[in-house]
């Protein structure tokens, strides 16, 4: 009893005068993760790509996808750390990589299924092609989720493809794989659809 009461004194003096409770540092623990992903998303670029890409032709080159990744994952894992700072300073709960319940358990067969998607993904790549590869990866992916609306999956599977073909392919100018047989076929029949070709 003496011990809870130690406690309660010791951490009176920490207490904020305007919000009544000031988080303890421990709590701010897992914010640094995504602050330090935010900061290396933004500092790889300087070692990532030692000159800058002439641009030859059409298109942004080889680097822009990359430097485009980065950024977005610097802005992603900034407004994660801006999340849970709010979560933790004003609305008093916990950062995100902490579980809300007690009894939440971690969902180990989702976690297979992604790992074997990805595999399965990266296997059947140069043969089923990167359109084929991606709208199915995508569509599972979305199933797995939880999403049960055949209009939203549809639309994400085939609108993220289409963003993903004309980032890498249209912009990038990467040859990604086309698959093999009528794959191939379909796939060039698409990117001259898409204007990609």
């Amino acid at each position: 009893m003496t011990l809870v009461l130690d406690t309660e004194e010791n951490e009176a003096p920490r207490e904020r005068s305007r919000g009544g409770r000031r988080p303890e540092l421990r709590r701010l623990a897992p914010v640094l993760l995504p602050v330090c992903i935010c900061v290396l998303a933004l500092w790889a670029p300087a070692f990532v790509f030692h000159t800058e890409p002439r641009a030859m032709g059409t298109g942004l080159g080889p680097a822009a996808w990359p430097r485009g990744i980065l950024a977005l994952l610097a802005l992603m894992a900034l407004a994660w750390a801006l999340r849970d700072l709010w979560a933790i300073a004003v609305a008093g709960r916990g950062p995100s990589l902490t579980a809300a319940h007690e009894e939440e358990s971690y969902a180990w067969g989702k976690a297979a299924l992604g790992l074997g998607l990805i595999v399965a993904y990266g296997a059947l790549l140069p043969w089923i092609g990167f359109a084929t590869a991606t709208v199915a990866f995508m569509s599972i992916w979305c199933l797995a989720g939880g999403l049960r609306n055949p209009l939203a999956i549809g639309g994400v599977a085939l609108c993220g493809t289409v963003g993903l073909l004309w980032m890498f392919m249209g912009l990038a100018l990467m040859p990604l794989s086309r698959g093999q047989g009528v794959f191939n076929d379909f796939s060039i029949a698409l990117l001259r659809f898409l204007g990609i070709y």
